[in-house]
């Protein structure tokens, strides 16, 4: 049993890892770019992204009119570190970040959303830059890395070896070796790659939106759909004024500043940790835009069970917990990935028979426990259980064709 056991497994790894690891090794470099975004976009844009403190900030309407006059100024972000730009978000026929120097009110500079090196590396990491049928595809990839990482954990798994299961051993060479390197490293990196991926599936298109996103809905989710309303009337009060409403006392977060559209809507203020220390939990805050009245908070305590480890599971997913240590886990774990993809097709290159394929034989029958968990999976994740009932269909289409070609030559005849 536990011999066919394993070698289901194995064909399941390896044929999942050899289809799979083109889309992963992809969506595991721009993870771990992205753990390190904002030091490795300020050393691309210095002149951008860090500016000289000195002095008080501006008033927050003096950093916005410090903006291109053809910008429609949407918001404002104000960082909490002192070296950092205030940056305004105004659309300029394509949405644009216009960069202020906050003690200064000066321009530093803007940028195209779309144009950045990091917008790229996102747009490579949720959809290949190819929109929705992207979506699908890193979902599908990411569904089968889950599997892929438990079923990698089975075949890893000691069962008395001595070898090759803590540290690769010395005295082995060519596909060993590889095996060694492969299993080993990431059996180190299960933990954090466990943990990335299964947040990350929580934004894709069909098991995130179908299976997790309903239950993060609550009075917060509520509040920004449908915000409270000012009462219009005389001038309109300075955003300075309804920032010093909004802070909570001895607050230290970022905000940024979503400026009234309308006459009757009200500044929006959604305060958060940007320092990457702890989980990101954010408050947001609604001020009537004629009057320095707060007309709703919201804060930790308002989200549901859902709604916290959402929060949570995102800052998870990005590195952004736990500081330092945090993001190098992170990215370290994400290179141990993209190196696993390199690994194991090359260990299936060097073991693959001359002019075969190599592929581990299908077993003979598939333990009812098995199949319900692989049903129990096909329903969590879509893409993992359309990809199962298109084999179940192919491996029917040729039972089907060898019936019929059996019903059709006369019996003694050759095949």
């Amino acid at each position: 049993m536990a011999t066919r056991l394993y070698g289901i497994v194995w064909r399941w790894h390896f044929l999942a890892g050899v289809i799979a690891c083109p889309i992963v090794f992809v969506i595991a470099l721009t993870g771990a770019l992205y753990a390190f975004q904002p030091e490795l976009d300020r050393a691309l844009n210095p002149k951008l992204l860090v500016v000289e403190p000195t002095g008080a900030r501006r008033p927050v309407d003096e950093l916005v009119r410090a903006a291109p006059v053809s910008c429609t100024v949407i918001g404002i972000n104000l960082p909490s570190a002192a070296d950092r730009p205030a940056t305004v978000y105004c659309t300029q026929g394509t949405r644009r970040e216009v960069y202020i120097d906050p003690y200064r009110a000066t321009l530093l500079g803007e940028r195209d959303v779309g144009d950045s090196f990091f917008t790229i590396v996102f747009g490579l990491h949720w959809d290949l830059l190819l929109g929705n049928p992207g979506r699908i595809v890193i979902e599908w990839a990411s569904s089968w890395t889950l599997l892929l990482l438990l079923s990698g954990a089975v075949l890893w798994w000691p069962r008395g070896k001595r070898g090759g299961v803590w540290r690769p051993r010395r005295d082995v060479h060519g596909r060993q070796w590889l095996r060694d390197l492969h299993a080993v490293f990431g059996a180190y990196a299960l933990p954090v790659l466990l943990a990335v991926t299964a947040t990350g599936l929580m934004w894709t298109l069909y098991a995130g939106e179908k299976h997790w996103h309903p239950l993060t809905e609550d009075a917060v989710h509520e509040a920004w759909d449908h915000p409270p309303r000012s009462t219009v009337r005389g001038e309109r009060i300075a955003t300075e004024q309804a920032l010093a409403a909004a802070r909570p006392a001895n607050d230290t977060r970022a905000v940024y500043i979503a400026l009234p559209a309308a006459p009757e809507t009200p500044y929006t203020f959604l305060f958060y940790d940007d320092t990457f220390e702890t989980a990101s939990i954010a408050s947001s805050v609604w001020v009537d835009a004629y009057a320095s009245t707060r007309l709703l908070e919201m804060t930790w305590d308002d989200r549901s069970v859902a709604g916290k480890l959402d929060s949570v599971a995102y800052n998870v997913h990005v590195g952004a917990i736990l500081g330092l240590p945090g993001r190098i886990a992170a990215c370290t774990a994400a290179l141990i990935l993209a190196a696993l993809c390199v690994t194991g097709p090359w260990m299936w290159w060097k073991r693959r028979p001359r002019g075969g394929l190599g592929i581990p034989p299908r077993a003979r029958r598939t333990p009812w426990l098995l199949l319900a968990l692989l049903a129990a999976l096909g329903w969590l994740l879509p893409t993992v259980g359309a990809t199962l009932v298109a084999v179940v269909l192919i491996e029917l289409a040729l039972w089907l064709r060898r019936m019929h070609v059996a019903a059709r030559t006369p019996p003694g005849s050759p095949d």
